[in-house]
């Protein structure tokens, strides 16, 4: 237990005294508040979720409904968790000449692995869910059962994908399977052919009904703890630890994004791009001052029933840094072009980071509107359904006319009556980021219902997401061929 306190002491001694921290102190201070907020509104999600619930189902127990979910609820994790969630970030080479055991340095590292942000997101909602409903409504030892299930569900889910993770590369295909395996759960459920929400019911109220259930769940978690800990603990050496392929740096400085590889070290070169010009800056906290805009709306009862103006309203919160900022995709680059043509990135690859930066901005915008539910659960259908057109043919679009005819821009200067970059392509843009969805809501009311038609919305997002490596791969071959054109350009202005 010693060793372990020293190695996490050294641990935090060695981030804290690193250049880096200090240099990044108000970005980690600004990201860090970030990050208490989003903790917020989770933890205020899971505090309402049995007042949501029985508002849009007020003859069913909350506790039943929300149980027949977990199961699309978890897998949906488990496909976030893959693509996102990395192996913890720490170093044991330094300690294994040390005389410490490889058991303690394997224990340490699974432990690491459970203060992990996807977790605390779990415990936040389902923690507070458990006093408000499973232990005010059920016995305690009903309550219990439910909730040390659950819990064991999240953390055996959380091992599973690390020993994945380690004993595997990750794969894309294998990514989108998952994706289309969930998509067809979600028609086989909807169509009425399979009812997993049942098996799903089934399976958690078990939990509560008889508690002693919990223990499978539990004993799947540790089961998936001791697989891990057996893997680390025989290959914790020097070769193999060392073994992998080593790759060509070619970024200085790492943020917090750099883990993710190449694609990270663009997010975050594109991250302090926005931060350190005064012109990119005020695009971004314009963004942020608009997630306050519902405020202005939703409290007026004319706004709260009105399916249009929800969907409007989600166009601005999660399409604003995605319109503000793409529209302008080249033109902010022009004063250093040459030196991207220079560097060892592919037209994709600088396409790829725009989508990827782009996605990431959105999901916080979407996430922190969560809240927003609490004015009625179509605003958070719309604001999810519209997030992912956004993303998956929004983005997409922006960036094809970001990157046509584009006009150099003076970063030192405001956005206030300045007038720089806005071409013909820039008025062009309504179009498809307004007028589009507009439409295709306009089609879905029409033969369906104003929800039917959110859902529209959002299956075409999905279809734009799950295409995006083809949009990319096209925005690519585009930037290949004009290249010299819009650099000759911008040498020009």
């Amino acid at each position: 237990m010693k060793n372990l306190t020293t190695i996490l002491r050294l641990e935090w001694l060695r981030q804290t005294r690193s250049a880096l921290w200090h240099k990044n102190l108000l970005v980690n201070l600004f990201l860090g508040l970030m990050v208490v907020y989003l903790l917020g509104n989770l933890l205020f999600v899971g505090l309402v979720l049995d007042d949501i619930l029985l508002k849009i189902f007020p003859r069913t127990s909350p506790l039943e409904k929300l149980n027949s979910w977990l199961l699309y609820y978890f897998f949906f994790d488990f496909i976030l968790r893959y693509f996102m969630q990395k192996l913890p970030a720490m170093t044991v080479e330094p300690y294994l000449h040390l005389p410490i055991s490889k058991k303690s340095l394997a224990h340490l590292l699974l432990v690491r692995s459970k203060v992990h942000m996807f977790n605390f997101f779990h415990l936040l909602i389902f923690v507070p869910f458990a006093f408000e409903v499973g232990f005010k409504y059920y016995t305690t030892a009903e309550g219990l059962g439910w909730l040390v299930g659950v819990v064991s569900m999240v953390f055996a889910l959380n091992f599973i994908l690390m020993y994945i993770k380690r004993t595997a590369e990750i794969s894309l295909p294998v990514y989108a399977g998952m994706i289309a395996t969930l998509a067809t759960l979600i028609g086989l459920e909807y169509f009425d052919l399979v009812s997993f929400s049942g098996i799903s019911a089934l399976a958690f109220n078990a939990l509560f009904q008889v508690p002693l259930t919990a223990l499978i769940p539990l004993g799947l978690a540790m089961g998936a703890y001791f697989l891990n800990f057996r893997y680390l603990n025989d290959h914790m050496y020097m070769g193999d630890l060392t073994s992998g392929e080593s790759t060509k740096v070619s970024f200085v400085g790492a943020g917090f994004f750099s883990r993710f590889g190449l694609m990270g070290q663009l997010i975050d070169l594109d991250l302090k791009f926005i931060w350190r010009n005064k012109r990119t800056r005020s695009v971004l906290l314009l963004t942020i001052l608009f997630l306050g805009y519902g405020l202005l709306i939703f409290p007026q009862k004319d706004f709260q029933s009105n399916d249009l103006m929800h969907m409007i309203f989600s166009i601005i919160i999660t399409g604003m840094f995605t319109l503000n900022y793409g529209q302008y995709l080249l033109g902010w680059e022009a004063a250093h072009f040459d030196h991207i043509l220079s560097r060892n990135v592919s037209p994709m690859q600088f396409f790829k980071s725009k989508f990827l930066l782009f996605a990431l901005v959105s999901t916080a915008c979407m996430v922190c509107s969560i809240p927003y539910a609490y004015f009625g659960w179509e605003i958070l259908l719309a604001l999810f359904c519209v997030y992912l057109f956004n993303v998956g043919i929004t983005a997409p679009v922006v960036m094809f006319f970001g990157s046509l005819n584009p006009k150099k821009i003076d970063l030192s200067k405001g956005t206030v009556m300045n007038w720089q970059g806005v071409g013909a392509a820039q008025f062009l843009l309504v179009i498809p980021v307004l007028g589009l969805p507009m439409v295709i809501y306009g089609l879905g009311v029409m033969f369906w219902d104003t929800q039917h038609a959110m859902i529209l919305i959002g299956i075409i997002g999905v279809a734009g997401i799950l295409g995006s490596g083809l949009s990319i791969r096209l925005l690519g071959k585009w930037m290949e061929q004009r290249k010299y054109e819009i650099s000759n350009d911008f040498r020009n202005n």
